[in-house]
């Protein structure tokens, strides 16, 4: 459940309780784990329950961690948010969005798993498409692509320290 997490549904499988049963344990563990004492809690992303490391240990742990989101550029910031925004979208697309083609970008966010791609066989030359990942997701500590605010994109994630928020925040 720590990595990769876990749906209700599997939950229901693997314990054989009922729907309403397993939402409410969720609640209590998720009340159990707000409290100051401990450093991780539960969160709901992409319909998986997900622990996550709190906000205020997180540049600890960033530090033990490798490569991560903490460490996106203002550029990989910028199209992951094009991504995000307007998924899916081929490189063309990017291009014309940011003025310059961002191929060592999407490289980079392909290797950290934050977007993916698939090619589009109606389209003429068959051209990638983009797409965030449930990575993507987990780094912002949110649900669903839905959950995403309309206006400009805020990072709240427990995963991205103050700083590295900050300077995304001043950035879009």
């Amino acid at each position: 459940m720590a990595s990769h997490g876990l749906s209700v549904r599997d939950l229901i499988r693997l314990t054989t309780r009922k729907r309403t049963e397993i939402l409410e344990a969720i609640d209590t563990i998720e009340e159990n784990f707000f409290s100051q004492e401990h450093g991780i809690e539960l969160k709901n992303v992409a319909g998986r329950y997900v622990f996550f490391t709190k906000a205020i240990y997180s540049e600890n742990v960033s530090k033990l961690r490798r490569k991560s989101v903490t460490d996106l550029t203002r550029s990989q910031m910028e199209v992951l948010a094009i991504i995000a925004r307007n998924q899916s979208i081929t490189m063309k697309g990017i291009s014309e969005f940011r003025g310059t083609v961002p191929s060592g970008q999407v490289k980079e966010l392909l290797s950290m798993r934050m977007i993916r791609r698939r090619r589009d066989k109606d389209k003429k030359g068959h051209p990638f498409m983009y797409f965030t990942t449930d990575e993507f997701l987990k780094a912002l500590g949110i649900s669903d692509i839905s959950s995403l605010p309309k206006g400009e994109l805020v990072f709240e994630n427990t995963e991205i320290p103050s700083n590295v928020r900050r300077s995304a925040e001043k950035e879009s």
